[in-house]
């Protein structure tokens, strides 16, 4: 068998995925310091704490979007109403998506690169989300929701953390993601959500679980009527057509893999007012986006004309800039090392990198499926386990 060519062993080796990593996490440990000193800046100007914090996140985040784009060759094939393309990136919205997929979430980080917002990205997340190191950090400093899956506690969490977002800087576009089905599709959870449907009389889904309706219910009548949050997205999202698993690490292995992202617009305003009525417009949502997507499985292709977003070459400066700050320095460590180091220090280099090697695929393992949440596998359409 011929050998693979020499770009192509480059991009799969394991040597570079250390490389990436080594690279975001010293330059995310120094953003993140950089984010606490902020701190002094919030009790006089909220407005400059969160340009500076869109600033600092765009510059962590913007390095996974730069690695898949630009060394994997990841692209999205958007598909939009033409009215609808007019606002996309110029509003601060709440987008609703599917979270069947491993790479879901970065995806969307590219295409919010793509329209200049990914600064202002951020999510409805479980509480403990804001210990992991590094991305955690971030998300804190940038405002995400963290819920504890608790409702009488979450509505405070919601009403407290939407009433400070109503006061975000325009031109810093936020958006605010929200995966209503409470966790990520599996087979188990599937059957779970098939189940409690049945017993329920709702509708029962091939392709999502049911959606919970009570965070999203609130989130919509905490927003309406305050003129800051325009309208709500949702994004439908498909792999059909790639060679390789949509996966973090097919992507870093320099995988060229293609989202399908089917995105609609609806004004906030005209959404229905009362818990009841949000509730079954979600769950007709759901139902709409489920024959969408069930389309696609057949077809490889959502209803609504393609568009592919143009990159920027913003996030590729980014990461040089970073590469330069916090490489050449290891570069010359190391060289100092293996020329002249003693066995204590290449001892000490040893054990970076086997702490490297831990942390990384500690990092990835974090996106996979079977890594996942176990909750909704015995919960209800409003995220409340039938126990309760």
């Amino acid at each position: 068998m011929a050998s693979a060519p020499l770009p192509t062993k480059v991009k799969k080796s394991f040597l570079f995925f250390l490389l990436f990593m080594y690279t975001f996490v010293v330059s995310t440990l120094i953003i993140n310091f950089l984010m606490v000193l902020t701190l002094l800046i919030w009790p006089f100007d909220r407005k400059l704490f969160r340009k500076i914090n869109y600033i600092l996140g765009y510059s962590s985040w913007s390095q996974f979007t730069c690695i898949a784009q630009w060394w994997s060759g990841c692209d999205i094939i958007l598909y939009i109403d033409q009215k609808d393309r007019l606002f996309a990136g110029k509003e601060h919205i709440l987008v609703l998506m599917n979270h069947t997929y491993e790479i879901d979430w970065l995806m969307l980080w590219i295409l919010s690169e793509r329209y200049g917002v990914l600064g202002g990205a951020k999510v409805y997340g479980k509480n403990m989300l804001r210990y992991i190191p590094l991305i955690g950090w971030a998300w804190y400093f940038t405002e995400c929701i963290f819920l504890m899956r608790n409702w009488a506690k979450d509505k405070k969490i919601i009403a407290d953390t939407i009433k400070e977002l109503l006061d975000f800087p325009d031109q810093y576009w936020f958006t605010l993601l929200l995966f209503p089905e409470g966790t990520r599709f599996t087979p188990e959870k599937h059957e779970a959500s098939l189940k409690f449907a049945r017993e329920k009389g709702l509708p029962e889904f091939k392709h999502h679980l049911l959606p919970r309706t009570k965070g999203f219910s609130y989130t919509i009548q905490a927003l309406q009527g305050k003129g800051a949050v325009g309208a709500l997205y949702d994004i439908a999202m498909g792999f059909k057509g790639n060679t390789v698993k949509p996966t973090l690490m097919n992507a870093f292995r320099g995988n060229a893999i293609t989202a399908h992202l089917r995105m609609k617009r609806y004004e906030l305003e005209d959404l229905p007012k009362e818990e009841e009525e949000l509730s079954q417009w979600l769950r007709d949502l759901f139902k709409e986006k489920d024959d969408l997507v069930d389309e696609y499985m057949k077809t490889g292709k959502f209803d609504l004309p393609e568009y592919r977003p143009p990159q920027r070459l913003h996030d590729l400066l980014n990461w040089i800039f970073w590469f330069l700050v916090t490489d050449i320095p290891l570069f010359y460590y190391l060289g100092s090392v293996l020329v002249a180091g003693t066995i204590t220090q290449q001892l000490i280099v040893l054990g970076v990198v086997v702490f490297m090697v831990t942390i990384s695929l500690w990092m990835i393992s974090l996106t996979e499926i079977q890594k996942g949440s176990s909750y909704g596998r015995a919960a209800g359409a409003n995220g409340v386990k039938k126990s309760e």
